[in-house]
């Protein structure tokens, strides 16, 4: 009897690892569908956020809301939103940790009505998933406190800068 139940758990891990396999080298139509959104918004909103995370935040809110009831797409972007919103937090870009908090609220909001893994959501945008997960569970456990915004301007040329208290 322990024979037949060996070959059977070696034949059930056998099988688990092809399947396990075949998912991650050949990711489902839905992860294609939000892969393709979110290189979209990559190829039209990213540039912005190396002059101005507004006007990134913004293209990446238009282009969502542009989506009206395609779900997959719109998670898509919200999601390449909050992890460029990520990758500039690293070197300190003025407000990026505030848009990664919106758009982490709203992609959660899309990723639940669509139903996807956050290891299968991860893999459809290049990066180290592993630690990206990391960081989206320490965001939403310490979320950024708001920060407030005034205008500086020396001579003619004003622009936003960090309020202090």
């Amino acid at each position: 009897m322990p024979i037949v139940i060996a070959k059977t758990t070696a034949a059930l891990l056998v099988l688990t690892t092809l399947l396990c396999q075949q998912a991650v080298a050949a990711p489902d139509a839905r992860q294609q569908t939000i892969a393709h959104a979110a290189h979209q918004a990559q190829e039209q909103c990213f540039k912005h956020m190396y002059r101005d995370t507004n006007a990134y935040s913004q293209c990446l809110r238009e282009l969502r809301d542009a989506q009206g009831a395609a779900p997959l797409k719109k998670l898509g972007i919200e999601y390449f939103a909050f992890v460029g919103a990520l990758s500039y937090m690293r070197v300190g870009h003025m407000n990026a940790d505030q848009i990664a908090a919106e758009f982490l609220q709203d992609y959660r909001r899309t990723q639940k009505k669509v139903g996807i893994s956050d290891a299968a959501l991860c893999s459809t945008v290049e990066g180290d998933c592993t630690v990206r997960l990391a960081q989206t569970r320490e965001m939403e456990v310490t979320p950024p406190k708001p920060v407030g915004m005034r205008v500086q301007c020396n001579g003619k040329i004003c622009s936003l800068v960090q309020a202090t208290p």
